[in-house]
């Protein structure tokens, strides 16, 4: 079957753009819901949100009950899918399951504008599973789900690298991240680790309560051409979560706590306060810029370890960025006391992450459908780093900032946007 080929994302929309259809005409999405055993979730109904593109949250907008297969039609009219105006903006519509008793889950959001399949609606068989031991707390999970084969009917948009080979863009893979809350807030969250995972006693500093679950997520686009009926794609972000299990609360409090920072706030510095509570660098696009943070630290010490928690940057197109923290005694001559690499990827690895993450980075700020913090991934996935700090000489400041490599070569300090919690340890 034919593939449509994009080289960015500016071109997927209109690879899969289909003729206009009259506001009434009805549309089609056919899914299947199981529990997590495989068997049909025949009869149960499922609720079905829609988030129009001028509204800021997903609203009721019916119910979908599967057949004794498990299969379900969902049948729309195409001025409730898509906006009927110039623009042609879609709406996306999301599909949950109800959670188990144990708080595992799973929820569907997408967007299309003629006649698709949509991906299987199923929940993580999965939870994760604390011990404490000698090195503290761990935490041991499953691997992922696998990323939702292609249907038969079903065909990809490729990719052409820099080499001119073509890729197809298939649907993210999912990888077991382990959700660390405190408060409410999100402490912590971990992916890429084997299991067990143990967090460091920096990670868990000081805060009570913390709670661990597993998320994943997949997103994608696919491609139908079904005959005597209009060419039509659909955008897609599946997540599972699990319920949660309490860790044992942290004992470790920064030598930060507290301690005033650059740029500087009337109160206590929200980046040392250890509320977690997540602060914008800026609320106004004409707000001058921030480019790094500087602690100020109670007396002059040996930095042994420094955590980092939240932070969101701007990524430049270069594909690579690197945390970078300094001390100082002064305030005027810096010593090198960490160099991490954030991002390392080659322009057909970036613009393929893009691809499949891409429309659905997040459809909107607020809340998953089970209450979780917005998953956010791709370009808006924020920094959550563990540092292990080299200094030769006590420092009174230490510094903070992210270098993303730029097309020319050169790695200026990118511009900060969000920042949750900065902890510095002796």
């Amino acid at each position: 079957m034919r593939r449509a080929l994009v080289t960015s994302l500016a071109l997927v929309a209109s690879a899969v753009t289909g003729c206009d259809r009259y506001p009434e005409d009805p549309i089609f999405a056919y899914g299947r819901a199981l529990h997590r055993d495989g068997s049909p979730r025949a009869g149960e109904p499922l609720p079905l949100e829609r988030l129009h593109p001028e509204e800021e949250s997903f609203q009721p907008f019916g119910t979908v009950v599967p057949d004794a297969s498990g299969d379900f039609i969902l049948e729309l009219l195409y001025q409730d899918v898509v906006e009927t105006d110039p623009s042609g903006r879609r709406c996306v519509f999301r599909m949950s399951l109800p959670l188990e008793a144990d708080g595992s889950g799973a929820s569907l959001a997408f967007s299309f504008q003629n006649d698709v399949e949509l991906p299987e609606l199923k929940a993580w068989d999965a939870h994760p599973v604390v011990s404490v031991g000698e090195q503290g707390p761990s935490v041991a999970f499953p691997p992922a789900p696998p990323a939702p084969p292609l249907p038969v009917t079903a065909d990809t948009l490729e990719l052409r690298s820099m080499d001119g080979d073509l890729i197809p863009i298939l649907p993210s893979t999912p990888e077991p991240l382990l959700w660390v809350t405190s408060g409410g807030e999100l402490l912590w969250r971990q992916t890429g680790a084997p299991s067990p995972w143990t967090p460091s006693p920096q990670v868990m500093e000081d805060f009570a309560s913390p709670r661990v679950q597993l998320r994943a997520a997949s997103g994608g686009t696919w491609l139908f051409s079904p005959l005597g009926s209009e060419a039509s794609s659909v955008d897609f972000r599946l997540e599972w979560r699990t319920g949660t299990e309490p860790l044992p609360a942290g004992t470790l409090r920064p030598i930060s706590r507290g301690a005033p920072c650059e740029p500087s706030f009337p109160d206590v510095c929200p980046w040392t306060d250890g509320l977690l509570t997540p602060v914008d660098f800026f609320k106004k696009e004409t707000d001058p810029r921030v480019h790094s943070v500087v602690i100020t630290l109670p007396r002059p010490t040996l930095p042994r370890r420094a955590v980092v928690r939240g932070l969101q940057y701007l990524r430049g197109y270069g594909g690579r960025d690197s945390l970078v923290v300094e001390g100082s005694a002064d305030g005027e001559h810096w010593q090198s006391l960490a160099r991490v690499v954030l991002r390392d990827l080659s322009s057909t690895e970036q613009s393929l992450l893009d691809a499949q993450l891409g429309f659905f980075n997040e459809p909107t700020a607020e809340a998953s459908s089970y209450g979780d913090a917005p998953l956010l991934l791709g370009r808006r996935e924020r920094v959550f780093q563990d540092v292990p700090l080299s200094s030769t000489e006590p420092a009174r400041f230490v510094r903070f900032s992210v270098e993303s490599l730029t097309y020319d070569g050169s790695a200026p300090p990118a511009d900060l946007y969000t920042l949750s919690e900065l902890s510095i340890f002796e």
